[in-house]
């Protein structure tokens, strides 16, 4: 079930901000970081492949593109970093449920192991005062639970909610349930460990593979004088520069995807 988003919290109880997870907005100062860092690397790709100040113009637009890839990894960051706190967060409250606590107050419980391991302005953290401040104005747990698994677009969310849900109302066993849910989000979470160990040197290495063809042009460009003046300045050699670079981004572009390996 899914709420309005963005509502504020005041002293009647209504409900703090939800997150979307889908959307990340940047703050004043990286937008203005990305745009400075956008803007040079625009300028070196405008001086290699065209020494035209226009191309440099005319490729500015390409920024908000490359902002947008940056938001999808920021979005993409928090997801992780959500579903390990999460993983935490289920342990927690399982070990809460085998003292005798309530299902309500074992994830009460839970909040104090997050803010210990990850500070009270973490993801889980927030979101568990959320969940609390819905269960305050009589709202489900389930419900609550339901919520965070739509907004955020976590697999491992979605399934523990519905099975959490059909649970409770079932009354099947929630601590075997929790306890498993949390060993198998455990075990993803390891094997994306080892994923990411292998891959990490391929990663270095691709990073410097990405700026080999400009240190190429620039190395021949100051070493030999006017070899590509052939192809600066004229139709011809613009629609040659051109292919050369759409060539280099689509290689880059299938590298990521080679890398991103999803679990």
């Amino acid at each position: 079930m899914k709420q309005k988003l963005n509502r504020k919290i005041d002293a009647k109880g209504r409900l703090p901000p939800e997150i979307d997870y889908a959307a990340y907005h940047f703050t004043r100062q990286e937008l203005v970081m990305y745009f400075l860092s956008g803007g040079v690397f625009m300028a070196v790709v405008s001086w290699l492949f065209y020494d035209s100040v226009i191309a440099w113009l005319l490729l500015m637009p390409v920024v908000v593109y490359l902002l947008k890839d940056r938001r999808q990894f920021a979005c993409l960051k928090r997801r992780r970093r959500l579903e390990i706190e999460f993983r935490e967060v289920i342990l927690s409250v399982a070990s809460n449920l085998q003292t005798g606590y309530s299902i309500e107050n074992a994830f009460q419980e839970s909040y104090r192991d997050i803010v210990l391991l990850y500070g009270s302005e973490s993801v889980m953290a927030k979101e568990l005062r959320l969940i609390f401040r819905k269960i305050g104005n009589n709202e489900p747990l389930e419900y609550a639970l339901i919520n965070l698994a739509d907004r955020s677009g976590v697999r491992d969310i979605r399934d523990f909610a519905e099975i959490f849900q059909i649970a409770k109302r079932g009354g099947g066993d929630l601590r075997g349930i929790i306890t498993n849910t949390a060993d198998i989000i455990g075990d993803k979470q390891e094997i994306r460990r080892e994923i990411e160990t292998v891959v990490s040197e391929k990663r270095f290495e691709q990073q410097i593979m990405r700026f080999i063809p400009f240190f190429i042009i620039f190395y021949i460009s100051l070493t030999t004088k006017g070899y590509f003046e052939s192809l600066y300045h004229n139709l011809f050699g613009w629609c040659i520069m051109t292919a050369a670079l759409a060539v280099y981004i689509a290689a880059c572009r299938i590298s990521d995807k080679i890398l991103n390996i999803d679990v």
